[in-house]
Formats: C-alpha cells, sequence, structure tokens
C-alpha cells in the first residue's frame, strides 16, 4: 500500500467543502490509518497537481489518493467505500 495522501483547503468558504474534509479526516483517524494532509491553499502549484493527479481540471478537494491511485470522493460513495478500497490495496482483497 502506498502512502494515503488527502488533498484538502485550509482556506474556504464552502460548508459542503468543509463538511466534507471533516468526515474524510474523522473517518481516517477512527480507523487509525495514517494519511499526509495537503494543502492545496498554500500553493497554485499544489492545486494543480490534485487536480491533475485525479484527472479533473475542476476537481475541488478534498481528494484522496492512496499512493499514485486515485480514491477521489465521490457523491455516491460513502467513506466505507474509501476505507474498504484502501483496506483492499493495503490487505489484498477482503
Amino acid at each position: 500500500m502506498g502512502t494515503i495522501r488527502v488533498y484538502y483547503t485550509s482556506v474556504t468558504g464552502s460548508r459542503q467543502v468543509k463538511q466534507k474534509q471533516a468526515e474524510v479526516t474523522r473517518i481516517l483517524d477512527i480507523n487509525k490509518t495514517k494519511y499526509e494532509l495537503i494543502d492545496v491553499s498554500i500553493s497554485e502549484h499544489l492545486l494543480q497537481e490534485m487536480r491533475a493527479k485525479a484527472g479533473n481540471p475542476n476537481a475541488v478537494p478534498p481528494q484522496i489518493f492512496n499512493g499514485d491511485d486515485y480514491c477521489g470522493v465521490r457523491k455516491k460513495m460513502t467513506l466505507r467505500c474509501y476505507m474498504k478500497q484502501l483496506k483492499m490495496k493495503k490487505f489484498g482483497s477482503f
């Protein structure tokens, strides 16, 4: 398994973005999953990097990556699905 990276922003006026970011980090913390937070608000380069990796020029935080694998934040998926994806990549299928 690669390093879990969560691209987020510390500066946003969007309640929806804040809620999604809080939910992502809460679930990762509850599951004792180590992760790295990358704040895209400190650099336009980091924002463009996140968008390029996500394959979406309009992607907004949070976006989740497991190593080089894009896990994303999809509207219809729950974080339980993300955790399942992460665990499958870590331990194989379960």
